[in-house]
């Protein structure tokens, strides 16, 4: 069996930059990452409220790094059948990522939205950090879309995600809802979907429960174990929920 064929639903642990070389050309359908964002934050005004949150908006904006490699857009770009990609991303980023794929290569795009009810109050001159933005890009020519009214609203409305936060552990967690949304609306049934920045391996439980085969990989041990466990329905607590497990889920 080749190194590719055992990366097929498992969670690999390392750096995403030497992994995905082992991964071939055109054998990938979709390609699903939520980046480590290119973040700016304004000061936080001195209210009542700003106090008693600041203590968690500190830990949080802690965990948020300094952007990417965008090298690495050519070897996703190498292992796709055809450019088929979500990228969540920072409003810094939006720019860089648009030039290198709608001038580049070319690709048609949309600019998907998660809408939060509840943001962080973190203003001081500056607007709430209540919308996330996710940059879909599509090669002309790859097959088209799924069918389904639910599947196809470019904006998602909820509140943040806390109990998955807490679950496991992890502070950008996107809804899964959200992503089985994205998955179901452009892949098939037993596609291959990566995901090289696989943080608390919301991707992979989307494609398992959505019948998807999947490749995480991610650099960290902690969120590699929180999303190894995931799959097999533990959370960061050690609490089991109704998941079966896999035969394989990647190594430590």
């Amino acid at each position: 069996m080749s190194k590719f064929e055992d990366m097929i639903n498992t969670i690999q642990l390392g750096n995403c930059y030497e992994l995905i070389k082992d991964i071939p050309d055109k054998s990938i359908d979709l390609v699903y990452i939520d980046i480590p964002y290119l973040f700016e934050s304004g000061g936080v005004s001195d209210t009542p409220l700003s106090k008693r949150i600041k203590k968690q908006m500190n830990e949080t904006l802690k965990e948020i790094r300094k952007g990417i490699d965008y090298s690495i857009f050519d070897e996703l770009c190498r292992t796709m059948k055809n450019i088929y990609i979500y990228i969540w991303c920072s409003k810094e980023q939006i720019l860089d990522i648009m030039e290198y794929f709608v001038k580049k290569k070319k690709c048609m795009f949309e600019i998907l939205t998660w809408n939060k009810t509840n943001p962080t109050p973190q203003t001081n001159g500056t607007w709430l950090p209540d919308i996330e933005y996710c940059l879909m890009f599509k090669e002309k020519g790859t097959s088209k879309y799924n069918d389904g009214y639910e599947l196809k609203s470019k904006w998602y409305i909820s509140p943040i995600n806390k109990n998955d936060k807490d679950k496991y552990n992890h502070p950008t967690i996107k809804p899964l809802k959200l992503v089985k949304r994205h998955i179901l609306h452009s892949t098939q049934p037993n596609d291959i979907v990566l995901d090289c920045f696989c943080g608390s391996g919301t991707t992979c439980v989307a494609c398992k429960e959505t019948g998807r085969r999947f490749i995480g990989m991610e650099i960290d041990k902690e969120y590699h174990k929180i999303a190894v466990d995931r799959l097999n329905g533990i959370n960061a607590n050690g609490q089991t929920s109704i998941f079966t497990d896999f035969e394989k889920l990647g190594s430590d």
